[in-house]
């Protein structure tokens, strides 16, 4: 009996028990329980509505504190949301409220259950700052007084340098300044002051690297006076798009890249060129005194010359073996710095002659000097060809094209020390085919007396006349005489010029 009663008490107190929680939590449905608190807020007692605002009100009094940004003695000012300011789990905190303040009992009993045992129950709102639109505010306003850096130039005018000083840029660590932020943020500071984490970004080139340059380390001059006004145009249109460059150490320069497109509509004209052995009108002609003079300073001062090629038949301007062709890619004049040092090249021209001039730091033992030798070693003189020309009276003859000698040749570069010898090196064997005189032969019917008559009065025959120019022929009449058709077909290959094309041309 006694045992029954127990058995009674016990079933009877649970049963109140539930029905005392049961009354308890339905007597306060839609009531945060004691003891909950998010970011500091209390919540205890307040209803779902009430807890979400007071969360809503604590993120939006956040979003429109004021931050000061510090960026090279610049303050720059925006709210929170201005720079992108989020609340990453508000949400999740939302979600919280609602599983403690509504639902059924049973559910509203586990919610506060796991808040109060979980080791992962939310205490905080975590404060975020969205990256991108942090930094296309920090973009924005630093625009105009945070630019890239600005390396330092130089130039040479009227024989004078005129250097510009580099300026240095402020480099700014914007996740590391964010991040400083959001510290400031989750401590809830009610002034966030922040110095933007910066550093200095130098230039690449100084004003103390220029000033290294005053030392002339190389420089060469050639004659243009004999060329017609189209080539000289030419040759003063390509060295100044050539000249007046700066090479930092390990930089290249590439006489081709700086010149072409030999167009009318990049300043050349039609002058002589080369091609196929034979001197032909062509938009750029004359260029390649350019490429030779600039080698012929390369070589003086030392500095390395990665592509150089002769042209395919000798000129006029350097002796053999001291040119260089310019003819597309496959023949380019290319130098590079392999000092350690700047070097500047300067190109001009004075009446009709053309000058490059390399300057750098010149650390040579001022004991020393080196001098370029040319060699022949072969030497081919050239023939006469003729062709028919039916338009030209019987025995007339009229010159068409000038010839050059074949050649083989070598260049030395020999070295000094207080004037004795003490190095000499081969720079190039270089070849040059020979390219006979081309003269046009007439071929037409005698014409009456009357009519010859009448034609010596004009002076055309005596002004065109090979005997006119006996003096030339007399001097190539050891030479070999050929005689070809009045129309050849030329080589698939041109070489040096490539007539009014991009590839660019090659010299008288």
């Amino acid at each position: 009996m006694k045992k029954r009663y127990m058995e009674f008490v016990t079933k009877f107190s649970l049963s109140a028990a539930i029905f005392i929680a049961a009354f308890t939590f339905n007597a306060y449905a839609s009531i945060i329980p004691e003891g909950v608190s998010i970011s500091g807020i209390d919540l205890s007692g307040k209803t779902t509505e009430e807890a979400t605002k007071l969360i809503e009100d604590k993120i939006n009094s956040i979003k429109e504190k004021q931050v000061d940004i510090e960026i090279s003695s610049k303050d720059i000012k925006a709210t929170a949301g201005e720079i992108g300011f989020t609340c990453e789990n508000e949400a999740q905190a939302v979600d919280l409220i609602r599983n403690l303040s509504t639902g059924n009992v049973a559910k509203r009993y586990k919610a506060k259950s796991d808040y109060d045992n979980s080791g992962n129950k939310l205490t905080d709102l975590n404060y975020k700052i969205d990256e991108k639109k942090f930094d296309e505010f920090i973009d924005d306003k630093t625009k105009g007084f945070l630019e890239k850096p600005v390396d330092a130039t130089i130039k040479r005018e009227n024989g004078v340098f005129k250097i510009t000083e580099e300026v240095d840029a402020i480099n700014i660590d914007k996740d590391a300044t964010r991040q400083t932020i959001e510290a400031e943020l989750a401590n809830d500071s009610a002034a966030i002051n922040v110095k933007a984490t910066a550093s200095m970004q130098k230039a690449k080139i100084t004003k103390a690297d220029l000033e290294t340059i005053k030392d002339v380390l190389g420089t060469y001059t050639t004659d243009f006076s004999s060329s017609s006004e189209a080539r000289a145009n030419n040759i003063r249109v390509g060295s100044a798009k050539l000249g007046n460059h700066l090479l930092m150490p390990g930089e290249e320069l590439s006489g081709y890249e700086q010149m072409h497109p030999f167009t009318a509509a990049n300043g050349y004209q039609i002058a002589h060129a080369y091609e196929n052995g034979r001197v032909v009108d062509s938009v750029g002609g004359g260029s390649c005194q350019i490429a030779t003079t600039l080698y012929n300073a390369a070589l003086r001062a030392e500095i390395a010359i990665p592509q150089r090629q002769n042209h395919s038949m000798t000129v006029s301007y350097v002796p053999a073996s001291c040119d260089a062709a310019i003819a597309g890619t496959y023949k380019d004049i290319k130098i590079k710095n392999n000092l350690d040092t700047p070097i500047y090249v300067e190109a001009y021209t004075n009446g009709r002659k053309l000058t490059f001039t390399i300057w750098g730091q010149d650390k040579r033992s001022k004991n020393r000097t080196i001098e370029f030798v040319p060699e022949i070693l072969t030497s081919t003189p050239a023939g006469i060809t003729y062709k028919d020309d039916p338009t030209l009276p019987a025995g007339k003859e009229v010159k068409e094209s000038i010839g050059h000698d074949g050649r083989t040749s070598k260049l030395w570069k020999v070295v000094k020390e207080n004037g004795v010898e003490v190095e000499r090196t081969l720079l190039s064997t270089d070849r040059y085919a020979v390219s006979n005189h081309i003269y046009r032969r007439g071929t037409a019917q005698a014409v009456p007396s009357s009519e010859a008559s009448s034609e010596s009065q004009d002076g055309s025959q005596s002004t065109e006349s090979k005997s006119a120019s006996d003096s030339e022929t007399k001097s190539e009449s050891s030479a070999a005489k050929t005689t070809e058709a009045a129309t050849s077909t030329a080589p698939d290959k041109k070489e040096e010029t490539t007539g009014a094309s991009l590839i660019g041309p090659g010299v008288e």
